[in-house]
């Protein structure tokens, strides 16, 4: 063997073992964190407000009496806020017991809850929802929802659901938390369903011969769900 081949073995050893000694010294990659659906929600919740948000509380009540044709009381607002939150965990634990093993709540479990549930209708002119068979359904059109799009409030509601568990320190305590398509899913449902409990309420109460959205009126549109499950 010549002295030129054997450099060209040694020269190549040489390559390979200094290959081998970087490669070993690489620090493996670090995963990434996990999925915390709490601060997604407050990034939601602050993109909107520094975006379009109608920002004041005044404004948002008299935007949702004006789409929903009637004003609204103080103490029926109270009651919609709590049966929403009341609707997204009734969502949460039925997602549970139907796929126990999800390591988290896909978009697909929570869309097909929905559509079970909460029958609609989606055609040019918006959406119609079934309300429970109700003889005349309710209609949310278009230009309803894009006006409502510019509210926070779907996001406000997902974002209070989730406070609700936190440990002492803040943390999300909740298992399995809904991952980010799924949270979308529920915004989208919640930006709909919200006009149409709220237009229900109304003819509830016009059919008790009430001017304004009082708090039974409110509360009997969020039992007739409820009646369903």
């Amino acid at each position: 063997m010549t002295v030129n081949r054997l450099i060209q073995i040694f020269t190549v050893l040489a390559a390979m073992v200094v290959a081998f000694l970087l490669v070993s010294k690489t620090e493996p990659e670090t995963p990434p964190p996990p999925f915390d659906m709490l601060a997604y929600l407050d990034a939601q919740v602050a993109t909107q407000e520094d975006g379009k948000d109608v920002r004041c509380w005044s404004s948002l009540c008299k935007l949702q009496m004006f789409l929903t044709g009637a004003p609204i009381d103080d103490q029926a607002i109270g009651v919609r806020i709590e049966s929403h939150m009341g609707l997204i965990e009734s969502i949460w634990e039925q997602a549970g017991v139907e796929h126990p093993y999800e390591p988290m709540i896909s978009e697909a479990t929570v869309a097909e809850i929905l559509d079970r549930r909460f029958p609609y209708y989606r055609g040019e002119k918006g959406i119609r929802f079934d309300m429970g068979g109700a003889l005349v359904p309710i209609d949310i059109i278009t230009d309803a929802m894009l006006d409502y799009s510019d509210t926070v409030e779907p996001w406000r509601l997902l974002q209070s659901w989730a406070s609700y568990h936190t440990d002492l320190n803040g943390r999300l305590s909740l298992k399995p938390q809904f991952n980010q398509q799924a949270l979308h899913v529920l915004h989208e449902f919640l930006l709909n369903y919200d006009l149409a409990i709220m237009k229900y309420a109304r003819r509830i109460a016009e059919g008790n011969k009430a001017s304004r959205i009082d708090a039974s009126a409110m509360s009997e549109a969020f039992d007739l769900e409820s009646k369903l499950r």
